[in-house]
């Protein structure tokens, strides 16, 4: 017996504190650890064909934050040392830190090879 199933979309989301651009990766000197993630988001989105990245920056998209009620907690709660946080399909994964390229691809293909409930 052969039944259809529906290839869904990973998605990858990144809450980050206030930067002067959506990635912080700008001006003379950005910060080497944005730089990373930024890299790391970018390879993940070139190798995995079904991943859905954004990334809400504070300053920039800050009806994101406050339209996603756990982040807003999260943030009201801890203030903005809780972030970054990363979320993998409504799940957070990370709190307080960028995950290396390594954990964030771990994260995202594990729920891609979970079982459906």
């Amino acid at each position: 017996m052969k039944h259809n199933s529906i290839q869904l979309m990973t998605e990858l989301t990144l809450y980050e504190e206030a930067m002067c651009c959506s990635t912080g990766v700008c001006g003379p000197d950005p910060d080497d650890e944005l730089v990373e993630v930024s890299a790391a988001l970018d390879q993940l989105e070139t190798e995995i064909d079904d991943l859905d990245i954004s990334r809400a920056n504070m300053q920039h998209d800050i009806d994101q934050f406050l339209e996603t009620q756990r982040i807003y907690d999260l943030v009201e709660e801890h203030g903005p040392s809780i972030l970054p946080i990363t979320i993998v399909d409504d799940e957070i994964v990370a709190k307080s830190e960028y995950l290396p390229y390594n954990a964030l691809k771990a994260a995202v293909t594990d729920r891609e090879s979970a079982p459906e409930a």
